[in-house]
């Protein structure tokens, strides 16, 4: 038979234990955890009726899920050591979850750069201004000299007409 230690819970372990020639008031349990590359002792009491009680640790940071090793007991009466039990185990972790990746998608910051021209300049100031397409056509005399004003001053190298035709593109 082995038993079962945890990495995630305590285990209390529990015996009785029968004394012939020591008094078990005085006498003394311990378990002595046996893995491949260490040792684990842990003491435990002895009630006045002979049952044993070893509260065994989480093995969390001791141990794997999945090792084995051997448990052995020993009994230290008066000036008497006993090794009366012994039995193997295995580390289990009573809780576990899985979880199955369905799809992963790779959300990397969009950057959208978008280069500022004298179009988009001058529409966004007859947009702030009110001022439509509608507006624009219907008194083509008068801003027509503004947007002529401006297409000398920004320097644009394109003509007039491609510069105006895309102001009012971008009106719509």
């Amino acid at each position: 038979m082995s038993i079962k230690l945890y990495t995630d819970k305590t285990e209390l372990f529990e015996c009785n234990v029968a004394l012939e020639g020591a008094s078990i008031k005085e006498s003394k349990l311990r378990a002595i955890l046996k893995f491949d590359d260490k040792n684990l002792m842990v003491e435990g009491k002895i009630k006045s009726n002979g049952k044993g009680q070893i509260l065994l640790p989480k093995l969390k940071n001791i141990s794997e899920d999945g090792e084995v090793g051997k448990m052995e007991l020993e009994v230290i009466a008066e000036d008497a050591y006993f090794q009366p039990y012994e039995e193997t185990f295995k580390v289990v972790t009573s809780k576990k979850a899985t979880v199955e990746v369905l799809g992963k998608e790779s959300s990397k910051p969009k950057i959208v750069v978008e280069k500022i021209t004298p179009e988009m300049e001058m529409t966004k100031m007859l947009r702030e201004n009110g001022i439509t397409k509608k507006m624009l056509v219907k008194n083509k005399s008068r801003f027509t000299l503004v947007l002529h004003n401006y297409y000398k001053e920004a320097n644009i190298k394109e003509g007039f007409n491609v510069f105006l035709s895309k102001v009012l593109k971008r009106l719509d």
